[in-house]
């Protein structure tokens, strides 16, 4: 799928990607109604969930899909793997918006680490009383050494969408999106890095051995789509 933009995004999965150390995705194929409201869509992060995505900054922007209901409370979480076990680095509540939400570490002065991997998770409280029927997304995120070529190329381009592209064909994802969504004047662009994602799961999906991943994977791709579409219908 391609989307009329300035630029065509070129994302590719990192060369020989990390497998998530913990499931990932979201638990919202068991829809709760009063939580989703739009059957087209659902909680989705907006991030590969097929291997660890990567950036290249501290301070990240992390992204998500949040499905056309009334407004509720929302907590997004950040946890760092230190000797196979999680602890805690970030966690903040907020209201939920229809649509793509995002939270940047910067708003909090919260730095990550090179070198090291994360889970984020984005929790969307349905019903206070019953937590286990909150719908629940989550990816990994590793935080890796900038190539001098990309960092060198990266400082002389002005151009937002240029940068987002040059992210993306070295497979950094969260700084191509965040390239897009800080300069968001072109939804076309976040729309078109979406549908790159999309083909990536689904090539990620293709080459599943156990049934139960790729239909794991399959549900991810659908989900990408199903916000694509409906982020079309809103333009």
């Amino acid at each position: 799928m391609t989307l009329a933009t300035t630029a065509i995004a070129t994302y590719k999965a990192p060369p020989n990607p990390s497998s998530p150390k913990t499931p990932t995705g979201s638990n919202s194929s068991r829809t709760n109604e009063e939580c989703t409201g739009n059957e087209k869509t659902s909680l989705t992060v907006l991030a590969p969930v097929a291997y660890v995505g990567q950036t290249v900054s501290l301070q990240p922007t992390f992204a998500w899909f949040v499905p056309n209901s009334q407004s509720r409370d929302i907590e997004f979480s950040l946890d760092e793997y230190v000797n196979g076990k999680l602890r805690r680095v970030d966690t903040i509540s907020m209201h939920s918006s229809p649509g793509i939400m995002t939270y940047s570490l910067a708003n909090k002065q919260i730095s990550l680490a090179a070198g090291q991997r994360y889970l984020w998770q984005v929790a969307l409280l349905c019903n206070p009383n019953h937590p286990s029927e909150d719908l629940i997304a989550s990816a990994e995120i590793e935080v890796v050494a900038i190539p001098p070529k990309l960092k060198n190329q990266i400082s002389q381009t002005k151009e937002f969408w240029k940068r987002s592209d040059l992210y993306a064909e070295q497979g950094l994802w969260y700084d191509a999106l965040a390239e897009t969504l800080n300069n968001s004047t072109n939804k076309a662009s976040v729309l078109n890095l979406l549908a790159e994602l999309s083909q990536s799961e689904k090539e990620a999906s293709r080459k599943a051995t156990e049934p139960n991943r790729q239909q794991y994977l399959d549900q991810q791709v659908l989900r990408l789509q199903q916000i694509i579409n409906a982020e079309q219908a809103l333009k």
